[in-house]
């Protein structure tokens, strides 16, 4: 059915989306090296990748909403690739910094377009399955990454690790362009779409954007900072990395798609959609801090593992708010009411990144992960006394 190839184009999106984003990170010890950086130095270039992208994301969202999904995220993918080719050139740390800039001015514009999608095309019984596989395109994209960039980078040169994947999303394009016909105003949906200032007066929408600015933070951490820590910290050497890296990234992927699809179980069991989704992020709020053992395990072996259970809650996490954003939000507003959550969880982003450039620099990673461990079970918190009463019976 069209609906599924649909999403599949979106889990290819997402799946390139995080190739791209996660380039840098599994380079930073090299490039690190090669263009003498320091720990603030690099904090700064996670940084502009993420004053725009906390932007775009609510802007992109508007966009989304007002022009439609294909040409809307055919024009992002095709920036967010010229971007990553162009960090090829980068020769040192404002370059470098310029280029992800850029970078993220593009990248966010997929997960507004795969929520909007969703809410148009399938029933709430299927909403969380269906948010589950193109979400899970972001965690098959750092599954990914880890073997492809460091294959790359150890035969042709770090150069490369940026142009190729670039050149790929470039590829994707006319993919999307001749397959997404979708109407972009469905039949019989004549409500205007209603201005941010609208929008923001809404109980619900701060229901659902507040959580993702404590969230989003922990996803942040472990793309931008699993590798270098399991470099310097757990000695591991660029080609492990590149064989036991993409490990967490797999349990992700489970969490994408186990998330989705046992919300949708609980709506057929007569839960409510949105009931069914605050279930689950409960659920997770209380076993996300097993995350702040990560920093203490004995081994590497003990940490990966840990990561892989943080990783998969994480993205069972990212799954539900999703759904939920579908289930409560009008479709005329889903992509800018979306888009207004993954600016917040962008913006904290952007905040934590430089809290813990201070904080692995002065005190280690133990106290960064255990600072992280917190804030799944602060966002549940705020959910529950947030959203229970206008979303459950």
């Amino acid at each position: 059915m069209r609906k599924w190839l649909i999403i599949g184009l979106l889990c290819a999106a997402t799946t390139i989306n995080y190739v791209d984003r996660q380039t840098l990170s599994i380079l930073s010890p090299l490039l690190r090296q090669e263009f003498q950086l320091s720990e603030q130095d690099y904090a700064n270039i996670v940084t502009a990748f993420l004053v725009p992208y906390t932007v775009m994301y609510a802007l992109g969202g508007r966009l989304l909403d007002r022009l439609g999904v294909r040409r809307g995220l055919g024009f992002a993918l095709g920036w967010w690739s010229v971007a990553t080719m162009l960090t090829a050139w980068a020769r040192g740390a404002f370059s470098l910094g310029a280029c992800r800039f850029l970078l993220g001015v593009g990248e966010p514009c997929v997960f507004p377009a795969g929520v909007k999608v969703c809410g148009e095309w399938f029933a709430a019984r299927q909403r969380g399955i269906a948010s589950g596989i193109f979400s899970s395109g972001s965690t098959i994209g750092a599954i990914a990454a880890p073997p492809l960039i460091a294959w790359i980078t150890l035969h042709f040169g770090w150069q490369y690790a940026f142009l190729i994947p670039g050149a790929l999303g470039l590829l994707w394009l006319p993919l999307w362009w001749f397959t997404y016909r979708a109407p972009e105003v469905l039949p019989g949906e004549t409500e205007p779409r209603p201005e941010w200032r609208v929008l923001l007066r809404q109980r619900t929408v701060w229901g659902l954007i507040v959580p993702r600015f404590f969230s989003d933070p922990v996803w942040y951490f472990y793309i931008f900072w699993l590798p270098d820590y399991l470099q310097r910290e757990r000695h591991l050497s660029l080609a492990e990395i590149g064989f036991y890296g993409w490990i967490p990234f797999l349990f992700a992927d489970l969490g994408h798609l186990s998330g989705g699809a046992l919300s949708d179980w609980l709506v057929r069991r007569g839960v409510s959609p949105p009931g069914a989704r605050l279930w689950i992020l409960r659920a997770i709020g209380i076993l996300a801090p097993l995350g702040a053992l990560v920093g203490w395990a004995p081994n590497a072996t003990t940490a990966i593992a840990v990561t892989c259970l943080v990783a998969m809650l994480t993205q069972a996490w990212s799954t539900a708010t999703a759904a939920l954003c579908a289930d409560v939000i009008p479709r005329h507003s889903t992509a800018s009411v979306f888009g207004m959550m993954g600016m917040a969880g962008s913006l904290a982003g952007a905040f934590f990144a430089q809290i813990l450039g201070v904080v692995i620099q002065n005190l280690g990673y133990p106290a960064a992960f255990g600072l992280a461990a917190l804030l799944h079970p602060t966002a549940a918190l705020i959910l529950h006394f947030g959203l229970r009463p206008r979303t459950e019976p």
